[in-house]
């Protein structure tokens, strides 16, 4: 998943991020408006926020909400957008003390619906930079932040000793190949 680290969110995403970010953080609010009602609110993220909301099921959000409306399932998803505030200081913190040395590959999506459609650059690199020395970045044509399904089959190449990655993109419906 294409996703900011906290404490390293943009500034065009605001001071704490989309609006749901504030939502979820929120303490027993969204439990309480949500109830019974996960599978609308589960579908307007997945469908909403998705390049090609075609390529999520109503088979898949089944799946989800299935999962999701057991008991504590949307609590728990919600304490995950609730430990930002402390992930945020854990990240800085860790930033402060040096960054991560290894080679790091970032997979980033070019449309982010949720902003409007197409928004410049990677929002995920840019926030992985802040936490690592040797950062590649390759953002995937035509693809949501999510990654959850989609019309391409992505193959990355990486070579040994080396940060070189050629991303090759295979369009199932016309079998056309993109690098």
């Amino acid at each position: 998943m294409d996703f900011i680290f906290p404490g390293f969110i943009p500034p065009e995403f605001g001071e704490n991020g989309p609006w749901w970010f504030t939502f979820h953080q929120t303490p027993n609010l969204p439990e309480s408006i949500v109830e019974g009602k996960e599978r609308q609110y589960l579908s307007w993220f997945f469908k909403g926020l998705a390049y090609n909301p075609e390529a999520i099921t109503d088979e898949e959000i089944d799946r989800y909400v299935s999962y999701y409306s057991s008991p504590g399932g949307m609590r728990a998803g919600f304490e995950y957008y609730r430990a930002f505030s402390q992930d945020a200081e854990d990240n800085k913190e860790s930033a402060a003390k040096g960054k991560i040395t290894m080679p790091v590959l970032v997979l980033s999506g070019d449309i982010y619906p949720a902003l409007g459609g197409d928004f410049p650059g990677s929002t995920t690199l840019n926030s992985t930079q802040a936490l690592a020395e040797n950062v590649q970045g390759v953002i995937v044509p035509l693809q949501d932040t999510g990654f959850q399904k989609s019309s391409q089959t992505l193959y990355l190449t990486s070579y040994p000793n080396s940060l070189g990655i050629i991303l090759m993109v295979l369009n199932k419906s016309t079998d056309s190949l993109k690098s």
